[in-house]
């Protein structure tokens, strides 16, 4: 096919032509190989489209289009691009689209949803125009960034069937692309780009029914099959262990500002730029599609009751695990009717803090499943309602908050701690005399609001990132005397400690304050920029939330935008989605995918009912992995069907010797004679075509000549001319008497 004597062909080049157009035409019903890789394209660029759609980002305008246009392409051939004009127009549509995507980019329009669109319209402008082997490397190259996409837009179990069956197009597509590349540069025309399509010679042999067919499609899927069910086995019995390589290294302990043991003036508040995700927040029952609600959380991680020398620590207290109740941690009440629940997937930092929204009455933490058994996450509550777990393998922790809108902070102040939160280091008189005269006559609750609105509202003060110039004085007098600008830290120290030289119990507090919606993953991301300080002061018997920090900066830093942010946010959805469904895989996720699967493929009707109605979340999750769900019915199932698919393609590859393959017989019958004209010792050479051989045997009268002649030419009618073979008892004679023929003493 690629070169003479590299496989057995004609006698000469015009008898393979009109052999070759012979049979594109005279067996209508035969599969050409341009017909098949067109089949195996749309199937590939379909599955990525309708992978794409699946999230529900794409409009139904939209979805109209895709579906109308890839009907279209169907049946747009690369004759209809010979015209230059055509070309012209196709491409002068991609750039413009390109131009409308750019300009609504730049009034607004998230980027990343942008692109997603012009993907899929470019996936169609591709189809279109295929004209050569480059065109379909690009189609297949779009399907896989559509396939990439769909893992984060979409969770469903429809997701799987659309990753399944590009687990059994892609060895079709690569294999079938890289032949008429191929085919293309072998028969490419001097002067002629590969760009503008194959030559006249390539269209003949792309147009051939025996390059690829239906056994070349069943023996792949067989090789691809197998190795997808065992890796598929694998994933579903052994948990995860690692971090897997989406964490990039960055979940094996981050460091985050404001949450160590101790913060000091000066070093906090610069990291307000950082972008790095380290808390998403998903409220339960948000809606499925759309953008959701803008909204700020505010998460309390660290308090610190020691002050002295512009430098914040913790008392050392015991602390006591924390009771649970299956898995449900209370800190002030039950779970119950009234309160929101927060699902949080929290990053590992180098202090494990659980970080609780304000109103938090408890948090839900699901047990991991280890060895068979549920092992619950312990969790240990300190004093300043500092809660923390034991680290388990770096992972993080995902959790459940109960909120209680009002809930006071569930703390106590017992006699013992009154002093600690009033204490004050020497040299504080200056400050002490300022909060007297600011805060005037008034019970404590009047004197502290008075302190907050003066630090906050009265731009005598303002908010900033540079660090003010200390040179060894006490920092908190060069924020309120000289500088007068800080960052929120110095503005929390001094509502604390103006309080405290009231008599006024105050703590200062680290966590994150803001939340930016994440429309990929579909949770709203705290970054490391959205670190904050503020304070807590026991009020009317109560621990009050005080936020001294001018109001522009009390939502976090400023609102990242543009392109890198977009394609940050979708990373980042990726890495939540890779540890969640990948590295954090255990038995628990493992019974519930099954379980979802075989709910979805009886929705579909693909099996029958059986068992109740009941579902995971009524049961225990033990007695719901031991229930019948009729898995076993499934697993023979598919036992079955891998069989079946390894049956028929023996039993297909046993047929090529039948007679509705008499090319691939007469293939083998040639590859036969040639073994037997070896042995009688006239193999043909690799630069001699088989009826050249024939006649190079008749002119040395070798008496294997007149056999190997009316075995060549049947083979040469079945093979290139579709006729049949004939008696092949008679031909395989005709061989034997080959292999038993000597040269005469003339012969080469």
């Amino acid at each position: 096919m690629t070169r003479a004597g590299s496989a057995p062909g004609p006698s000469s080049r015009s008898t393979q032509r009109g052999s070759t157009s012979r049979g594109s035409t005279s067996r209508g019903s035969a599969v050409t190989f341009d017909g098949l890789h067109q089949t195996v394209t749309y199937l590939m660029a379909g599955l990525g489209l309708f992978a794409v759609t699946l999230g529900g980002d794409l409009q139904l305008p939209l979805r109209i289009v895709i579906t109308l246009g890839f009907v279209a392409s169907w049946f747009v051939d690369e004759r209809f691009w010979g015209r230059p004009s055509a070309t012209r127009i196709l491409n002068a549509a991609v750039v413009s689209v390109l131009a409308v995507q750019v300009l609504r980019g730049l009034s607004g329009a998230a980027y990343l949803g942008l692109g997603l669109e012009f993907a899929t319209l470019l996936q169609l402008s591709r189809l279109f125009h295929r004209r050569s082997a480059r065109d379909y490397q690009h189609i297949q190259a779009l399907a896989f960034l559509h396939l990439i996409a769909a893992t984060v837009l979409t969770t469903g179990v429809d997701y799987g069937v659309a990753f399944l069956g590009f687990v059994l197009v892609t060895p079709w597509m690569l294999a079938l692309t890289h032949l008429r590349s191929e085919i293309e540069a072998q028969h490419a025309e001097p002067g002629r780009s590969l760009y503008e399509g194959p030559s006249e010679r390539a269209r003949q042999l792309l147009r051939s029914p025996h390059i690829a067919g239906p056994r070349f499609l069943a023996g792949t899927a067989a090789l691809a099959m197998p190795l997808f069910l065992a890796t598929a086995a694998f994933f579903l019995l052994f948990p995860r262990v690692g971090m897997g390589f989406l964490s990039f290294g960055l979940d094996t302990g981050r460091s985050v500002a404001g949450f160590g043991s101790d913060v000091e003036l000066g070093g906090f508040g610069v990291i307000r730029s950082d972008p790095t995700v380290v808390l998403r927040v998903t409220p339960r029952g948000l809606a499925q599609g759309g953008e959701a609600p803008a909204r700020s959380f505010r998460f309390r991680g660290t308090s610190f009751d020691r002050y002295e020398g512009g430098r914040w620590t913790r008392s050392r207290s015991g602390s006591r695990p924390l009771d649970h109740q299956l898995g449900y941690y209370p800190l002030s009440g039950p779970r119950g009717n009234g309160t929101e629940e927060l699902d949080v997937v929290l990053d590992s930092i180098d202090e494990s803090v659980v970080f609780l929204p304000t109103g938090t009455v408890g948090i839900e933490v699901a047990p991991r499943v280890s060895a068979g058994r549920e092992r619950y996450r312990r969790l240990s509550l300190s004093r300043g309602v500092d809660l923390r777990y034991v680290d388990m393998g770096g992972l993080g922790l995902r959790y459940t908050a109960h909120v209680m809108p009002g809930a006071p902070i569930p703390e106590l102040l017992a006699a013992e701690d009154a002093q600690r939160y009033t204490a004050l280091p020497p040299g504080q008189e200056r400050i002490a005399a300022l909060a007297r005269q600011l805060a005037g006559e008034g019970s404590a609750a009047t004197k502290a609001e008075r302190l907050t609105t003066w630090l906050r509202d009265s731009e005598e003060l303002r908010y900033t990132l540079d660090q003010p110039d200390t040179a060894g004085r006490d920092p908190l007098e060069v924020f309120l005397f000289e500088a007068k600008a800080g960052h929120c830290e110095y503005f929390s120290t001094s509502l604390a400690v103006m309080l405290r030289a009231l008599d006024v119990p105050a703590r200062n507090v680290t966590g994150f304050v803001g939340g930016t919606w994440n429309q990929y993953g579909r949770y709203y991301a705290l970054r490391q920029g959205d670190a904050h300080s503020w304070v807590e002061a026991w009020i009317d018997g109560a621990w009050q939330t005080l936020d001294p920090t001018p109001q522009a900066f009390t939502t976090a830093g400023p609102a990242p935008g543009g392109l890198f942010a977009e394609l940050q946010a979708f990373l980042d959805a990726m890495r939540v989605r890779w540890n969640q469904s990948v590295v954090g895989y255990d038995l628990r996720d493992q019974v519930s995918g099954l379980r979802s699967m075989w709910s979805w493929m009886k929705r579909q009707g693909l099996v029958g009912g059986g068992g109740g109605a009941a579902t995971a979340s009524d049961e225990g999750p033990q007695r719901a992995a031991q229930r019948p769900t009729g898995l076993p019915t499934l697993v023979l199932a598919l036992l079955a069907l891998g069989l079946v698919v390894l049956v028929a393609a023996w039993r297909w590859r046993r047929r090529g010797r039948g007679a509705k393959k008499p090319a691939g017989r007469a293939t083998q019958l040639y590859a036969r004679l040639e073994r037997a004209l070896a042995k009688a010792g006239a193999a043909r050479p690799a630069g001699r075509t088989p009826m050249e051989h024939v006649a190079h045997l008749e002119a040395c009268r070798h008496p294997a000549a007149t056999p190997a002649a009316e075995v060549t030419q049947a083979y040469l009618a079945a093979r290139f001319g579709d006729a049949p073979l004939g008696d092949e008892a008679a031909l395989r004679e005709k061989i034997r008497q080959v292999r038993s023929a000597r040269p005469p003493e003339a012969a080469e």
